[in-house]
């Protein structure tokens, strides 16, 4: 079952739904104005939940505990070591 809907008023500039219309009706993948509208507000949501929770995780770990990711040149080395350890481990699971 779909889920319900609910009609709402937006104001847009004149400019922006003149751009918004020929979008729908020159792409055969995009079904209608307010498809489009919808598939947009969702994306724009999950970005800005997903920026919360980002900002949600600030200061958990200390430099301290992760004294790697202290700067560019730490967290270089930290990536090359790593890097370099899978490449060994998936060429020993490859050979064997």
């Amino acid at each position: 079952m779909a889920e319900r809907t609910k009609m709402i008023h937006v104001r847009m500039p004149i400019s922006l739904v003149k751009a918004l219309d020929d979008l729908v009706k020159r792409s055969p993948g995009i079904k209608s104005r307010s498809k489009f509208v919808t598939e947009a507000v969702e994306n724009r949501l999950k970005k800005e939940r997903y920026i919360e929770a980002v900002k949600g995780l600030a200061g958990m770990i200390t430099a301290e505990e992760a004294p790697y990711w202290k700067d560019e040149a730490s967290i270089d080395k930290w990536l090359s070591s790593n890097r370099e350890a899978d490449r060994k481990a998936s060429e020993e699971k490859w050979q064997a």
